[in-house]
């Protein structure tokens, strides 16, 4: 069958296809950042604050692709829909602390009926897709939460294990590239990343602490992080994560 990707297109894909590793991904957006930008100035009026997300999106929605079926930039703008309600949510006023409240009290349950489902505890992306929480939604309530971090950018002593967290939204190419490599590890490796740069209001965790949370040995917790720290040298912007 004829291929319907488009030819300024083809190169890119081509080579995506031989190497999907973060550093490919990354080449990739890159490559198709005209069909992103388009997406986000439709979906979300160009709004910044979303075009990490959009990103995200898009890459999701090249790994579905055929090209046998649609050109690339309508599979992945008809995938990047989803932007309307992450901007609804990164602009939402909270009008009542009551609000907060309430889906406080819904977080806790729904972690952990995840937790006794998994027989550990969720990442934040198992959270988001089973009950539809945003990112920045998620960190919007942990803020409101006594004893979690508010996500102010921080940073904290390499020894304990953790890097500059950014506000939700606060898209740079360095918040990107650790989506990127978020989104290619295991549950495990996710949990640990979470604690160690309090992504999305999570408390920052030292070694030990992450350890103790995730029913782990510190060394096994060192270990693990070192895999990720490999995928994180490949962007030199990076803020040390060990």
């Amino acid at each position: 069958m004829n291929s319907m990707l488009e030819p300024d297109y083809q190169p890119a894909w081509d080579n995506w296809q031989k190497d999907q590793t973060p550093a490919g991904n990354a080449a990739f957006l890159q490559a198709i950042n005209p069909i992103v930008e388009k997406g986000v100035k439709y979906y979300a009026g160009g709004d910044p604050l979303a075009s990490s997300r959009g990103k995200l999106l898009a890459l999701e929605a090249a790994k579905k692709y055929d090209p046998t079926k649609a050109r690339l930039q309508s599979h992945v703008l008809s995938h990047m829909q989803g932007l309307k309600r992450i901007d609804r949510d990164l602009h939402a006023v909270i009008s009542v602390p009551e609000r907060i409240t309430q889906d406080s009290s819904r977080l806790r349950e729904y972690t952990q009926e995840l937790t006794d489902q998994l027989g550990r505890e969720p990442t934040d992306d198992e959270l988001a897709d089973t009950y539809g929480f945003s990112k920045a939604r998620l960190a919007k309530i942990r803020k409101y939460q006594p004893g979690m971090a508010t996500g102010q950018a921080e940073m904290i002593n390499p020894e304990e294990g953790g890097v500059a967290s950014k506000l939700p939204g606060d898209t740079t190419n360095e918040d990107l590239w650790l989506d990127i490599v978020y989104q290619d590890l295991g549950a495990m490796d996710k949990k640990i990343l979470e604690y160690s740069l309090g992504l999305n209001g999570q408390p920052k965790l030292s070694n030990q602490e992450i350890a103790a949370k995730l029913g782990r040995s510190p060394g096994a917790i060192t270990q693990r992080k070192m895999r990720i720290q490999e995928l994180l040298d490949q962007e030199q912007q990076l803020s040390p994560f060990l």
